[in-house]
């Protein structure tokens, strides 16, 4: 919405209506600056900066005061002055550099487009917010809950002083320290860290630092690529935003030193400067703890990706920018109910259970599971491993669960934030967990014994550092996501979210899907396996008269992918209407009924939908399994393949048009892993 200032014509009428010129009338966040005394000095820094580089864009301030949905955090004078000071040496904001005004200004500044601006009711009590600021930069919020009001703070450091000051043009919150997020990588705002002292001298010896470093692909924005792609290349209801910029990044979990005290016996002095003076007793004592499970590889090299404490560091980083409140997603599970808007969805109210499943770094990529509980605070964890009530008739609450026990691995407990200390970086964020997270033979055993099911919006990390997952349609040049390669021309890319297309009636996996247009050709690189052994690979399938049909290949080489299975048809649903020969059944009240129809469903190399999600109707009570509405076509599970998968090894599938359409659609939202252990079990695997 920045410098854009609209208005219309009423055909047949010589009436102009002047409703969207600027607002004469009422109040608009420039005229409340204005008004206040106490904002003065960012009201200066507003005048001078503006937005574009031309020499007649608009200042701040001029587009602060015609028609838009902005949220403001508005530093006090004396936030502005202490903050100069500390830049210039000077407290008079014209001693700052325009680019350094430039960021003052744009990083207290968020752009809401066609959404309502920020009130506190909408603030995240942990994480960020959902648009990013002028600056481009997400903005962390918490609840500090050691004052007695709880005020929010904003990125560690800027404490909401006096909030919702409704204005005609968006709202403005007052602030007592100026917004500056850190310009400093995961890595580095780690090892600035009081009380991460021991992982923050593990990255600079392992060399996990440098390769952390990475923050965006310049390569890409180099490039010249169209705003929009029109919504005709896939059928849909709207035109499709192209990324302008392909940001990278990366998550890390890290131990305090206090954790590695409590439960390895390992304490760190120090000097008066911070620096640790112990440090060779420090790293032979994690040596020791570490050799037994990770081995005795290059104990001597640090820097070596086979050196146990180097597999060990790269375990604790995952592929993407996440903040705390994405890192699950809440939208169709079971017995959730959204609230008033798809777009924001409650956060204080959950039902069950909620995980998803991301990539380590290093040379031996592995797998985390972060898993939200619907009870007490509605904590997160790592690796966490439960029973739940999941038969036919159960409703998936947690009936028991692996406790965490020191030096195993297992339901390691997140933090949102690190007290005091920021942990928004340039490039990602940091949270501190209370336990030692390794991958042990009891982790290995706990994840590869459970079925695995992965939205393909946590397999490609670039949706989650670029803030993309469940904004709007988007389109995607080729090779902007590193997992999917080997292209064809003819293949076109894009994501869907039914919270931007009044999909209320989609039955997708946690509100989105992906769709490849064309004759499309492509490659997609695997998540990692937990523990080698044999799985079943499915993909959640949606199928209707304007999809097309793949052939699907998989390997460990990517350009020497093997055939498996037979062509995927998405053209023919499976309901009986559609497709009788597969004589797919909607459940029943009798359980045994609704288990012999899935046992002949499968036989066939279908599944139904899982019982864990439904409709993004915001009731929490349908079902995707069943048909939507009592009419129309069930999604369903395609059976892929059987295969054997060793841990630490990357595998890829690809997906081949076998029809000569231009506008066939190739659909996909997730992927499920299931062991040999329980699709052929002793007991039958549950239809959660």
């Amino acid at each position: 919405m920045l410098c854009t200032f609209a208005f219309s014509l009423q055909s047949c009428k010589e009436d102009i209506d002047d409703s969207n010129f600027a607002i004469a009338k009422d109040k608009t966040v420039t005229d409340y600056l204005v008004a206040s005394d106490s904002l003065s000095d960012i009201k200066a820094i507003f005048d001078r900066v503006k937005l574009g580089r031309s020499d007649n864009a608009s200042s701040l301030t001029a587009v602060l005061s015609a028609r838009g949905n902005y949220t403001v955090f508005a530093p006090t004078n004396s936030a502005v002055k202490k903050y100069v000071s500390s830049l210039t040496g000077s407290t008079d904001v014209s001693s700052l550099t325009y680019e350094q005004a430039q960021l003052i200004a744009f990083n207290c500044v968020i752009d809401n487009g066609t959404e309502s601006a920020y009130e506190t009711p909408e603030f995240p009590p942990s994480g960020t917010f959902t648009l990013s600021n002028l600056n481009d930069r997400l903005l962390s919020c918490h609840q500090d809950s050691t004052q007695s009001n709880s005020p929010y703070v904003i990125n560690g450091t800027s404490t909401v002083i006096k909030e919702n000051q409704k204005v005609s043009n968006g709202i403005v919150h007052l602030v007592n320290c100026v917004i500056s997020p850190s310009a400093n990588t995961v890595a580095e705002m780690i090892q600035q860290a009081p009380n991460m002292k021991i992982m923050g001298r593990l990255l600079e010896e392992t060399g996990l630092a440098d390769s952390l470093a990475v923050d965006r692909d310049l390569a890409y924005e180099n490039i010249e690529h169209e705003e929009k792609e029109p919504r005709t290349t896939f059928a849909v209801y709207r035109d499709l935003l192209i990324p302008q910029k392909r940001y990278l990044g990366f998550t890390g979990f890290v131990e305090t030193d206090d954790v590695y005290a409590r439960e390895w016996g390992i304490n760190v002095t120090t000097n008066s400067e911070g620096t640790i003076t112990n440090w060779d007793q420090v790293k032979q004592a994690i040596l020791a703890k570490l050799e037994p499970v990770y081995g005795s590889n290059n104990v001597d090299d640090l820097k070596n990706p086979e050196n146990p404490v180097n597999r060990f560091v790269a375990y604790h980083f995952v592929e993407g920018r996440i903040p705390y409140n994405k890192l699950v997603v809440h939208l169709s599970e079971y017995g959730y109910k959204y609230g008033a808007d798809m777009k924001n969805p409650q956060r204080l109210t959950y039902s069950v259970d909620v995980w998803d499943y991301y990539r380590t770094v290093g040379k031996y990529h592995d797998i985390l599971k972060v898993t939200q509980v619907p009870t007490g605070e509605h904590e997160i964890y790592l690796n966490r491993v439960s029973k739940y009530n999941d038969g036919f008739d159960g409703d998936f609450s947690e009936v028991s669960t692996i406790a965490h026990t020191p030096g195993v691995g297992l339901n390691v407990k997140i933090s949102a934030t690190n007290g005091q200390y920021d942990n928004n970086a340039l490039n990602g964020f940091y949270y501190p967990i209370d336990g030692i997270l390794l991958k042990t033979t009891e982790v290995a055993d706990a994840l590869g014994g459970e079925r695995m099911r992965m939205d393909l919006s946590t397999i490609l990390s670039e949706m989650l550092s670029n803030s993309i997952r469940g904004t709007d349609y988007h389109f995607f040049p080729k090779g902007y996501f590193a997992a999917i390669t080997n292209e064809s021309s003819g293949t076109k890319f894009a994501y869907l979210t039914a919270a931007w297309g009044g999909g209320t009636n989609w039955t997708d996996y946690q509100g989105d899907e992906f769709m490849a247009a064309g004759l499309f050709d492509f490659t997609l690189r695997l998540p990692p396996v937990p523990k080698s052994g044999t799985y079943e690979i499915r993909l959640g399938i949606s199928q209707n008269p304007l999809r097309g049909m793949a052939q699907p290949y998989f390997g460990e080489d990517p350009y020497r992918l093997q055939p498996t299975g037979l062509p995927l048809d998405l053209r023919q649903p499976v309901d009986n209407n559609s497709n009788p020969q597969l004589n797919w059944q909607d459940d029943v009240a009798d359980v045994e009924t609704n288990v012999e129809n899935d046992k002949n469903l499968r036989i066939q190399g279908y599944m139904k939908a899982p019982l864990y999600f439904g409709a993004s109707d915001g009731t929490g009570a349908s079902k995707a399994r069943s048909l939507p509405n009592g009419k129309g076509s069930p999604v369903v599970r395609r059976i892929i393949g059987i295969q054997y998968m060793e841990s630490g090894k990357t595998y890829y599938i690809r997906f081949k048009s076998a029809l000569k359409k231009l506008d066939s659609q190739f659909f996909l939202d997730y992927i499920e892993y299931c062991p040999s252990n329980v699709y052929n079990g002793s007991a039958a695997e549950n239809p959660w």
